[in-house]
């Protein structure tokens, strides 16, 4: 019950974030920056349509796909947010447009768009429109989010030069790249987690530490250090980004020489991640804790 208000948080505040940048950042400038969205931008300058309607009216086609490919689980989280996001574009339609200048309009727009859609995915949701149908690429292939956006998106810019002249296409181009890079990097972010290779005199105390109070696996490897040709053990750890600083400081107060290198890891999946930890279930595995 808490992770769906989580969810249902997240994307309500996405929503409506995006929903404050499309109307104060775009629809006057016509930076159509991909998606429904900038659609409706373009059928507004060509055919006059309101912007939050044709939004509303759009999602209907995409919906029934997303009933079919995604499930009804989805459809009912994609629901919300295929409604909740025209209503707020409706509601702060009578904000005013924060700047005239094409450029600007299109590099804040596009953090301001990109941040509301990354917490509306976060939310494990999407605003409708191309955002069901990047959802249902994600889980058919191995693209990330952040790049269907740019690929799907891209195709919704190239029609703006229906619309509009090509140097305001190219305003939406650059909004539409600010959108990608800050969703990706929100979603990269979220799953993201922290690989720690440690050497140290100490690395008994130290795997104690890691295994016994912060509750982790840790696989111990024995190297040979290429200077001296002495053999050494090293322990590897994987930790959430949270954890990071807090292990560092606790391995430096056990051995202030510690050699440590920490590395990104996008995607780590198994025990104490993305499945229950449980350490008396399997007696030879490399990583629990020993």
């Amino acid at each position: 019950m808490n992770n769906k208000l989580k969810d249902y948080a997240f994307v309500t505040l996405g929503a409506l974030i995006a929903a404050i940048g499309f109307n104060t950042m775009f629809v006057e400038n016509n930076i159509a920056s991909g998606g429904v969205g900038g659609l409706a931008i373009s059928m507004k300058a060509l055919l006059g349509w309101n912007p939050s309607n044709f939004v509303l009216f759009a999602n209907v086609p995409l919906l029934i796909l997303c009933w079919v490919l995604l499930g009804r689980s989805t459809l009912i989280r994609t629901l919300y947010g295929a409604w909740i996001y025209p209503v707020f574009i409706s509601l702060t339609d009578m904000l005013p447009t924060f700047t005239h200048n094409p450029l600007l309009a299109a590099i804040f727009g596009g953090v301001i768009l990109g941040f509301g859609i990354g917490l509306v995915f976060l939310g494990n949701s999407s605003t409708g429109g191309t955002g069901i149908v990047v959802q249902i690429l994600n889980k058919y292939t191995p693209i990330s989010l952040g790049i269907l956006i740019g690929i799907i998106d891209g195709i919704i810019v190239v029609i703006g030069f229906v619309a509009f002249d090509p140097d305001t296409v190219m305003y939406s181009i650059i909004a539409l790249l600010c959108i990608t890079y800050i969703t990706n990097l929100m979603m990269a972010g979220s799953d993201s987690s922290r690989n720690m290779l440690i050497i140290s005199k100490k690395h008994v105390a130290i795997k104690e530490y890691i295994t016994k109070i912060a509750d982790r696996g840790v696989t111990e490897l024995p190297v040979v250090g290429g200077y001296t040709g002495s053999e050494k053990r090293m322990l590897m750890t994987t930790v959430s980004r949270q954890e990071v600083q807090i292990i560092e400081q606790e391995i430096i107060s056990i051995d202030e020489t510690a050699f440590m290198v920490i590395m990104p890891a996008t995607q780590v999946r198994g025990r104490g991640f993305s499945l229950h930890k449980d350490h008396s279930h399997i007696d030879d595995d490399i990583l629990i804790p020993m």
